[in-house]
């Protein structure tokens, strides 16, 4: 009499489970699994050797949760940030001087808007006449929040700050309109604000929501958070984007305006034309970028959109992440040291299968938990220590077996041969 198909299901269960956990509690797969995160620590103290680092090549610019942008089109997912519902509009500022961007300033002004921020890094002065009249068109907004830059520091560098050109004599507010390493990497990472000299200087996006939503500025505040995972919800298309000839012409609705955050910057839609776009996570290529995809004013818009919308992205702790990692490794360790002892023929075998089949589930639960969750749980070191664990065996192996002839250390290996 045949067995019924769920016992067939729970006897390989059984079988399965055996396999892994054979091992589990011997000296052997502790002591391996802890080779494996010692040999990843080495690695990295080794200055010659840092093209062989396992954790630097992981770190590098690449997310796997960058799969929830371009496969499972996260962003597309989102409401437009248009009508009367909506709290932000871009204004494009073109090619415009800064005589222009006075004038564009002005008319903006006029639609009566909570906020206004001016993403135009002006760093000297220039012609005097134009710089005049840009300079009393600030002083005429109040709700006004113009660019400055921060530097941070690296090593023995100090960090600075640089304050925009028109600050000094207009008494503007000012909100740090770069992000760490834009130059290199994609932005994911938005500072709230800077600490320089004892001195908190705001962010863009902070310095316009404090001026806007005083209420939500303070809530913020109060979440002691200095430092988040920019939760990317919008392209390009879906705010509002009013070009400066409809607006210097009076071809846009007091509604599209008025009562809304402000952001005047440089757009352009040409996917050729990369001037002021930066790298983000809505790449349609999500690794190996090469074109950026966004300017940095829809940048900005996406972190206000953020915050107003209470729409964090959870980072579980580094603690998290090797615990979990440290887990993972044991297990696969206790089963990986079951076939090397005992089917040594099926060994590689079963140890590749092993890797794929965790590196794709692992990849699927970490891309699942961002995209369903806004979790964001990063599963590269966790991937390291599984690609690792097969090669240390047989360093460990080595030391094991020499530790027993030597001084009778207890270990599964001394009498292991293939």
């Amino acid at each position: 009499m045949k067995k019924p198909f769920h016992k067939h299901v729970i006897h390989h269960v059984k079988r399965a489970h055996r396999n892994v956990t054979k091992y589990l509690y011997e000296r052997d797969t502790i002591f391996a699994t802890i080779w494996v995160f010692l040999f990843i620590m080495i690695l990295s103290f080794i200055p010659s050797m840092k093209f062989l680092n396992p954790v630097k090549l992981a770190l590098k610019d690449f997310d796997f949760n960058d799969m929830a942008y371009a496969k499972l089109e996260k962003a597309e997912k989102s409401k437009f940030d248009v009508g009367d519902s909506g709290k932000i509009v871009i204004i494009n500022i073109g090619l415009a001087d800064r005589e222009g961007l006075a004038m564009l300033l002005e008319k903006t002004a006029s639609y009566e808007p909570k906020s206004i921020g001016l993403d135009v890094w002006m760093e000297e002065p220039r012609e005097p006449e134009k710089d005049s009249i840009l300079a009393a068109a600030i002083r005429k907004t109040p709700n006004l929040i113009i660019a400055s830059r921060f530097k941070p520091g690296k090593g023995k560098e100090e960090a600075e700050y640089y304050h925009n050109y028109f600050t000094q004599f207009t008494g503007a507010e000012e909100g740090s309109v770069n992000f760490a390493h834009e130059e290199l990497a994609t932005i994911r990472l938005w500072n709230a604000y800077f600490k320089h000299q004892e001195v908190e200087y705001p962010s863009f996006a902070l310095a316009l929501i404090k001026k806007a939503y005083p209420d939500e500025y303070e809530k913020f505040r109060k979440k002691g958070k200095d430092k988040l995972i920019i939760n990317y919800t919008r392209r390009t298309n879906q705010y509002q984007v009013i070009n400066p000839d409809d607006l210097m012409m009076g071809r846009v609705d007091s509604s599209s305006i008025k009562g809304k955050i402000a952001l005047l910057g440089y757009i352009n839609l040409d996917p050729n034309n990369i001037e002021d776009k930066k790298f983000t996570p809505l790449n349609d290529k999500y690794y190996g970028k090469s074109v950026p995809d966004m300017n940095g004013i829809v940048v900005h818009a996406n972190i206000v959109s953020m915050v107003l919308e209470h729409n964090y992205i959870k980072k579980l702790p580094s603690w998290f992440i090797w615990l979990f990692a440290i887990l993972i490794g044991w297990l696969h360790m206790s089963l990986f040291i079951r076939y090397y002892l005992e089917n040594h023929i099926w060994f590689h075998l079963v140890a590749k299968i092993a890797q794929l089949a965790s590196a794709f589930f692992f990849v699927w639960l970490g891309v699942h938990l961002f995209d369903r969750y806004r979790i964001k749980l990063d599963m590269k070191l966790t991937l390291v220590v599984i690609v690792l664990a097969v090669d240390v065996i047989y360093f460990y192996e080595a030391w094991a077996v020499w530790m027993h002839k030597k001084f009778g250390y207890k270990t599964v290996f001394h009498h292991h041969h293939h």
